[in-house]
């Protein structure tokens, strides 16, 4: 006993790296997995309107996939939440260079939070609100930029028609998304409440 034996265990050492001191809850985890979703949906939906529709014409008219994902999707989540997403992603539309110009940020950002409000003080949780106040705000949003450009001169009355197909290829497509974004929604519960 005069030579004590170390002990041969030692414990592994710890890292301390950011990640290991980073502690996360279940509710902060899922909050950030539904918003991975919604801008990993997003960004598909970019891809595929700039590199596959946009060759695509259907009576002048192109199909306008971010602007209805967007506003589906804030008709999906409650206002507060909503705006903070409309605004984050009509920046990245506008950063990404498919949008027309820099005021999309402000209409996208004004129109998908007037209607989530609308849809969620005066009608029901349902597929029709939803896309009927999609909808809306995606033709109203077609109008201004047909305004807009018409202000700014780089469109003309007789192209009001291509306008309002681009906004009736993009109403069309939505209830394509609306099962996709329904399930992106539902992680993490509601967060809406009356």
């Amino acid at each position: 006993m005069l030579f004590k034996r170390r002990h041969e265990f030692k414990p592994d050492k710890t890292n301390s790296g950011a990640l290991n001191q980073l502690y996360i809850t279940p509710k902060q985890r899922r909050a950030l997995m539904k918003w991975f979703l919604m801008a990993l949906l997003l960004v598909l939906s970019s891809v595929v309107q700039d590199t596959m529709l946009c060759r695509l014409q259907i009576f002048g008219g192109r199909f306008d996939l971010v602007p209805a994902v967007l506003l589906l999707t804030c008709m999906m989540l409650d206002p507060e939440t909503g705006s903070i997403f409309s605004l984050a992603a009509a920046c990245f539309y506008c950063f990404s260079g498919s949008a027309p110009g820099a005021y999309v940020i402000a209409f996208l950002t004004v129109l998908g939070v007037f209607f989530s409000i609308v849809r969620h003080c005066y009608l029901r949780d349902s597929f029709g609100s939803a896309f009927a106040c999609a909808a809306a705000a995606l033709m109203i949003y077609e109008l201004i930029l047909f305004a807009v450009g018409l202000f700014l001169g780089y469109t003309t009355l007789q192209r009001l028609q291509v306008y309002l197909v681009t906004g009736g290829l993009s109403v069309a497509v939505m209830p394509l998304y609306y099962p996709i974004i329904k399930a992106i929604s539902k992680i993490g519960g509601e967060t809406w409440y009356e």
